[in-house]
């Protein structure tokens, strides 16, 4: 009998020895931080995720379904007792040493202006949540830049913005194999008389039909000249879920672009 009990101790040792160290508790604030956890976080780490994880804007919406959301005020987060809180803007700043003071400590999304950066905050927030071999496979499976293929593409949007050099946008054009027809630097409105004088071949839109995109009736792009110019040009539309947070859905939606670049027209 005394060696059975011996035996059923060294078996539960070896398995408390094998298991590892348990991985964090997860709470995400906004959709942005959403897409990292759900991606990378095992299902029992998750407590909660955004209220607006399952939103069309969001793209891991479907994975989403069936997880609590909650809202990012610091007495909701609190009464879930996570490890962690994940976020890039939700929630008040204010918040944060608030949960110090209650043993969560923050996970605050990094900014990425490029691939290799989205790439490296995916990295990082692996890193926090304990999920760093889970991160490696997603990033192999990452598609890898193409090459130059002589295109140049406007990005537009239903506000009238573009993105210009050294923007994330710029960044997925040239991961593309597309240069940036904009030639201005950040984020900039859509010159209608320049457009006008030379008219863009490839408009890459996003945000179009969102029910509470910032459209107004004085916004360019209901302009009818910008309307005939982009009924002329060929458009391709942006998935604006894998372009809202610098993560590293950006090279997919590169890819995507290249692809459908490839199609026949």
């Amino acid at each position: 009998m005394k060696r059975a009990i011996v035996a059923f101790c060294l078996i539960g040792l070896a398995g408390l020895a094998s298991a590892g160290p348990a991985k964090p508790t997860v709470v995400s604030l906004d959709y942005c931080a959403d897409q990292f956890v759900l991606a990378l976080a095992d299902r029992d780490q998750i407590l909660a995720v955004s209220k607006d994880a399952e939103r069309k804007f969001s793209h891991l919406r479907a994975s989403a379904a069936g997880i609590p959301k909650v809202r990012a005020a610091a007495e909701d987060v609190i009464a879930l007792h996570p490890n962690l809180v994940v976020r890039s803007w939700g929630g008040d700043a204010r918040a944060l040493s608030l949960y110090e003071r209650f043993g969560i400590r923050t996970v605050q999304i990094g900014y990425g202006e490029d691939i290799d950066s989205a790439i490296g905050v995916t990295r990082a927030v692996a890193a926090e949540i304990g999920q760093s071999a889970r991160v490696d496979a997603l990033i192999a499976a990452s598609p890898p830049p193409r090459p130059a293929n002589g295109l140049s593409a406007l990005y537009v949007t239903p506000g009238g913005v573009s993105a210009g050099q050294g923007t994330m946008i710029d960044a997925i054009m040239r991961h593309a194999g597309l240069s940036n027809a904009n030639t201005g630097t950040g984020w900039t409105g859509l010159p209608l008389e320049r457009l006008v004088q030379a008219p863009p071949a490839l408009m890459l839109t996003a945000f179009f039909g969102f029910d509470d995109d910032a459209t107004d009736r004085w916004s360019v792009s209901r302009h009818p000249v910008m309307q005939r110019l982009m009924r002329d040009a060929r458009v391709v539309a942006m998935d604006e879920s894998r372009v809202s947070c610098p993560a590293w859905l950006v090279a997919d939606e590169a890819d995507s672009i290249a692809r459908a670049l490839e199609a026949a027209p």
